[in-house]
């Protein structure tokens, strides 16, 4: 113990003073004895040891000497309670170390009497910077936790969403392929029995070419030319069904949409009727329109069905599930990818490409990029309020392939534009979004693959600038045009 004030010890305390002694010097704690003016009366090694001051140095230290500064205040009530007499149970403050390091420390200060009036206090006192930091690293797991489960759930609110958009995308072609099935098998019907009607009849060799000429005509004509005039279009079905009434076929205006629709006119119908005879004429046209039905439902079916292993290609490459974690890619696909995705919300909305299609390969990890596409495009959608135009363009830049998403909606403030990467800051409404879409963008191009993601925006123009860099030796040209 470092002794400030040598006393004289009563030799019949000696052995209880020794005991005292012990306990002091041996405690984890820190212990001191501050008189009334401040001066240190006694301190035990723990003090000297955690603060740093060899014995010799105490004598010439006072309390506020040991105290932060910015502690002042707050522990100078403190001691004129203790000075006074009040016991202070339990207080936490911050020492300063000889080396004016901070030490965080917690305890409770006790008074020492002679007679009535306050010799000296005794404060215990315990380093804290331990448990601290445990708790500091504890609330930071329980916010990371927190984070983490709220880019869970943010991930699964955008999954809900895309999956809600790519189940309408693809019921449409399936139900059209229902739809065109069903009416191909009744098609098929039809034409057979007049096909057999027709045989029956014996048109000629004459009246089957012509057939097959017609048929030809058909196959090679532009249809539906007139399809957006409504008023022409009526006008031909009109003419046509006359000329059937005419000639005495039966239900000539169930055939005269689909002959007009093939673009079959009323002077065609006169060619054919010199090659057939009159009493299959019906017959025949009958077999034309079915064989046209049957023609067009086969050609739904193959378009639709086209559309839905597009869908599903771009869904296999939007989410790169069929490959490694990282992969060397052109950054253009998965553009294109996540267009195909989003294609239920921009329906209405214009979208342009200028992209320079030579760029080099870069490497990405698995399908994260694909998410900063869609949260921003998300984003772009909804500032145009889903009408409005969003152009997309690609270049190099350097040592790095820069993607810009650019959009016509109402802009992004200045105050909020600093912002805007911020995890959980939205300027959405309540329940409308969670603020972690762009904070999950930036974090997959900066933290994963070494990029950077900027803004610039102004009334009518929003741009998001994304700038990946090209993996060394991996940046073949893809060589395929530019589109826009």
């Amino acid at each position: 113990m470092a002794e400030i004030d040598h006393r004289q010890i009563d030799p019949r305390l000696e052995e209880s003073e020794e005991r005292y002694r012990a306990v002091i010097e041996n405690a984890s704690d820190m212990i001191q004895s501050v008189r009334p003016d401040g001066t240190f009366e006694f301190v035990n090694k723990a003090w000297l040891s955690t603060l740093g001051y060899a014995p010799e140095e105490v004598a010439n230290l006072i309390v506020w000497d040991v105290i932060h500064p910015d502690e002042y205040d707050h522990c100078g009530p403190y001691f004129e309670r203790a000075v006074q007499g009040e016991p202070i149970g339990y207080m936490q403050t911050t020492f300063v170390t000889r080396d004016k390091r901070s030490i965080p420390v917690e305890g409770n200060v006790t008074s020492r009497f002679l007679g009535d009036k306050v010799v000296a206090t005794h404060g215990f006192f315990r380093d804290v910077t331990e448990r601290n930091r445990a708790q500091e690293l504890e609330a930071r797991n329980v916010q990371l936790e927190r984070e983490h489960q709220a880019r869970y759930l943010e991930k699964m609110a955008a999954l809900g969403k895309l999956s809600a958009g790519l189940a309408h995308e693809l019921n449409n072609p399936a139900a059209a392929i229902q739809r065109a099935s069903a009416g191909l098998g009744e098609s098929l019907t039809q034409r057979d029995a007049a096909v057999r009607l027709l045989a029956e009849a014996d048109p000629g060799d004459i009246g089957w070419r012509e057939l097959a000429a017609l048929l030809q005509e058909i196959d090679t004509s532009n249809r539906g030319d007139d399809a957006h005039d409504p008023l022409e279009t009526s006008n031909r079905e009109m003419a046509v069904e006359e000329w059937l009434d005419d000639h005495d076929v039966e239900d000539g205006w169930r055939l005269a949409p689909a002959l007009v629709g093939a673009g079959v006119d009323d002077a065609r119908l006169e060619r054919l009727s010199d090659c057939i005879p009159t009493q299959s004429l019906g017959t025949a046209l009958g077999w034309i329109t079915e064989t046209l039905a049957i023609h067009e439902a086969v050609d739904i079916i193959v378009r639709s069905s086209r559309r839905i292993s597009e869908l599903v290609a771009s869904v296999k490459g939007y989410s790169y599930m069929d490959r490694a974690t990282a992969q060397v890619v052109d950054i253009h696909e998965g553009v294109d990818s996540t267009l195909i995705i989003l294609g239920h919300r921009l329906r209405d909305v214009k979208v342009t490409k200028d992209f320079q299609r030579d760029l080099p390969m870069v490497q990405v990890f698995g399908n994260t990029l694909n998410q900063v596409w869609t949260n921003i495009l998300d984003n772009a959608i909804d500032a145009t309020d889903g009408t409005g135009t969003i152009s997309i363009r690609t270049r190099r830049d350097e040592d790095a392939i820069v993607v810009e998403i650019e959009d016509n909606g109402h802009g992004i403030p200045p105050e909020d534009l600093a912002c805007i990467f911020e995890p959980f800051f939205t300027t959405k409404p309540q329940g409308a979004g969670t603020g972690l879409g762009l904070d999950t963008a930036w974090r997959i191009v900066s933290e994963e693959h070494g990029g950077t993601i900027v803004a610039e925006s102004e009334p009518g123009r929003t741009t998001f600038r994304v700038s990946i860099p090209i993996e060394s030796g991996a940046g073949s040209s893809t060589g395929v045009e530019g589109d826009t």
